[in-house]
């Protein structure tokens, strides 16, 4: 066999064998009650979510619990101190509503203000680059629409 006739037996040789695929063994940690299913990256969390379901909460109560529990487990990716967003399907209306609850500017960050600091444009780091969290008014706003 010729060099060019072996290397491209070799290439459909490696191209045959089985791709990698995502490990997916380390799934979300579900908590199963009879009242529903509630799945975070903590099962301190998820817990914590069916607790309010089996106590007569609905699927955003349980969803506020359990996002408010990561921020307790997990405070390095979540929490109080963060933003929030979200679709909620109303089964009852059969429409989906989104919700963007990242953190607005502080009040007194104007654009004078900046411009006076000698910037052109918005900081993409440092204190003039940071926002009010807007995790908690979203809990609220998401709880106020479902209670409607």
């Amino acid at each position: 066999m010729t060099r060019p006739l072996l290397a491209i037996l070799a290439l459909v040789a490696i191209l045959a064998l089985p791709a990698g695929s995502q490990d997916r063994s380390q799934g979300r940690s579900m908590v199963v009650s009879r009242n529903g299913i509630v799945a975070s990256e903590s099962p301190l969390a998820s817990q914590a979510g069916v607790r309010i379901l089996e106590s007569g909460g609905n699927a955003v109560d349980a969803a506020i619990a359990t996002n408010a529990m990561m921020g307790v487990v997990e405070p390095m990716m979540n929490g109080i101190g963060g933003d929030l967003f979200a679709i909620v399907y109303d089964a009852k209306a059969n429409k989906l509503y989104g919700l963007n609850a990242s953190g607005w500017a502080p009040q007194a960050l104007t654009i004078d203000f900046l411009r006076k600091q000698g910037l052109s444009a918005m900081p993409q780091k440092g204190i003039n680059a940071i926002t009010v969290p807007g995790a908690v008014d979203g809990w609220q706003k998401l709880s106020e629409k479902c209670k409607e």
